[in-house]
């Protein structure tokens, strides 16, 4: 395939489309992408387990909106420590810590819902993705410091993010060690 049309596919796949982002080894390889397929959410590997209804919506937005759901649950643990009712000293709110007028924007009515907080989270981490063309570290950097700021400097665009995307990481790999 062309480069020319791998970026067509890559930028026509966005949310909830059949194609989807897999992290897999190399972990996180740029602009890797396969056919959605089940992957299975090690709900044990984090330092908390995830509560099963939790793991249940985590799950059903990673299938719709095609990102692991490894990936999510290894935010939603850095962002809440799966705590639903966590709100930061910024104002983020909820699971994935989604600031209000994200929230807004993503269709979230109640941040403080586990499902509509997590498809809302989920949907923006897929729609980063498709932004940043696949670039998991980019992704995830915006995710935290916000995508304007990441687009114009690049993952290192704070420590926090630096931090954030390093945790994120560990606790992915971690999942999918334990997978094996």
């Amino acid at each position: 395939m062309t480069k020319r049309k791998e970026r067509h596919r890559a930028k026509s796949n966005c949310c909830g489309c059949s194609w989807a982002l897999l992290l897999t080894s190399p972990l996180f390889a740029a602009g890797a992408t396969k056919p959605v397929q089940h992957v299975q959410l090690a709900a044990n590997a984090f330092p908390a387990p995830v509560r099963q209804s939790i793991a249940g919506i985590i799950t059903k937005a990673a299938q719709k909106y095609g990102v692991d759901p490894n990936l999510i649950a290894a935010m939603t643990f850095r962002e809440s420590a799966f705590n639903p009712n966590a709100v930061s000293v910024r104002g983020a709110q909820g699971l994935l810590q989604l600031m209000p007028e994200t929230a807004k924007a993503l269709g979230v009515t109640n941040a403080f819902d586990p499902e509509q907080n997590i498809f809302g989270g989920t949907k923006y981490i897929a729609s980063l993705l498709n932004r940043f063309h696949g670039n998991v570290d980019l992704a995830l950097a915006a995710y935290n410091a916000g995508p304007e700021l990441v687009a114009k400097v690049g993952p290192n665009a704070t420590q926090e993010a630096i931090d954030y995307v390093a945790a994120i990481k560990g606790y992915y790999r971690a999942a999918i060690n334990s997978l094996s």
